[in-house]
């Protein structure tokens, strides 16, 4: 059984599925190479539309990875006040 991870429509038969409903939604058989292109994201949205229910999220698996150096620094001046350039007057003469 399958899950959707998306909001997409089926363009084999129509069937609107949101993000959590089961895939198929009637539970009918589908051939591996359409799972392989909805499972892996080569299809026409170019996304993984679907994952196997026993296979967790991809964004819950990737473990939190430190910023690179120099990163701390750029965040810590993002917030300051910076500048004003002039704006330039942008009607029509």
């Amino acid at each position: 059984m399958y899950i959707s991870t998306e909001l997409w429509r089926d363009l084999t038969d129509g069937h609107l599925y949101r993000q959590g409903d089961p895939f198929p939604f009637d539970g009918r058989e589908v051939d591996a190479e359409r799972l392989a292109q909805l499972e892996t994201g080569r299809n026409r949205a170019g996304l993984r539309l679907i994952r196997a229910m026993d296979t967790p999220d991809e964004q819950t698996e990737a473990p939190e990875q430190e910023a690179p150096e120099g990163a701390k620094e750029a965040r810590e001046t993002e917030g300051a006040p910076q500048e004003e350039k002039p704006r330039r007057n942008r009607t029509r003469k």
